[in-house]
């Protein structure tokens, strides 16, 4: 694969949930990211063309950010489908292509959902409120039309510039990854211990929020006694927090955790 076609898939991957539908879901970006490369690698049969692209409007969903190692291991091997010898060899290169597909896009999804969803948003987040913090935000006396807009936009940036950093990193490294891999690596997948990332970002994200927990608190009482209603709040809180734990050891959907705390934190607050 060519720097230049490298580039090009790179930035048509953008718009791989451009045309998203309820049908086939990503099918039409998933095309429009690997059209220049089945260009190129067909060039010579025009024909052809036209049936492999229907292929590739098949439906498909993943991560958006994960879908570049499904990219470039679909480009190494639809390499092999154009090499193929006999009808034979053509279709059992077609079967293994599509079972590729289906099983490589269902692993990205949950490894990008957990990682870029789950654990580097919320970081990203807490990061934001660590700087307005740093820079003297006073989140229970201070109203939003207070805050100067360049303290907002500093740490909004903050969190916006990392968070892609990270992503796009992902995104252009996953293609060559993908492409030069094979299917003993889960065509890269495996070469990174995804599950040990996401455990220590998740662990950094619990001591991070409990920091500003605590330094939240300490600002509410330093010049305040608290209160029965401070006090209740607060072993709600605690509650939860304990319950969350107990629950995912128990494989109790959080859903019902989160629907109780609505309700209680609601009832407590009119309170």
């Amino acid at each position: 694969m060519s720097l230049w076609l490298r580039v090009n898939m790179f930035f048509r991957s953008f718009f791989l949930q451009a045309g998203w539908n309820y049908v086939k879901y990503q099918n039409l970006g998933f095309a429009l990211v690997m059209l220049p490369f089945l260009r190129r690698l067909y060039r010579k049969d025009p024909e052809a063309l036209h049936t492999v692209v229907n292929r590739y409007l098949e439906a498909f969903n993943t991560h958006p950010v994960m879908a570049s190692f499904c990219f470039g291991a679909m480009a190494r091997m639809e390499e092999n489908i154009a090499q193929a010898h006999s009808v034979t060899d053509y279709k059992e290169q077609v079967a293994e292509w599509m079972g590729a597909r289906r099983g490589l896009s269902i692993t990205a999804a949950s490894i990008g959902d957990r990682l870029f969803w789950g654990t580097l948003k919320p970081l990203t987040l807490l990061l934001a409120i660590f700087i307005w913090m740093l820079l003297g935000v006073n989140f229970l006396e201070t109203e939003i039309s207070e805050v100067p807009l360049s303290y907002a936009l500093s740490a909004g940036a903050a969190a916006f510039f990392i968070y892609n950093a990270i992503a796009q990193f992902v995104r252009w490294e996953g293609l060559k990854i993908g492409y030069e891999a094979d299917e003993k690596s889960c065509f890269g997948l495996t070469r990174f211990d995804w599950n040990r990332t996401i455990y220590n970002a998740k662990r950094i994200g619990i001591f991070c929020a409990a920091g500003l927990i605590l330094f939240g608190v300490y600002r509410f009482l330093e010049n305040k006694q608290p209160d029965i209603h401070f006090v209740a709040r607060s072993i709600l809180v605690l509650f939860f927090v304990i319950a969350s734990f107990v629950t995912r050891r128990l494989r109790i959907p959080n859903v019902y955790l989160y629907l109780a705390a609505v309700i209680i934190f609601s009832t407590v607050c009119l309170i």
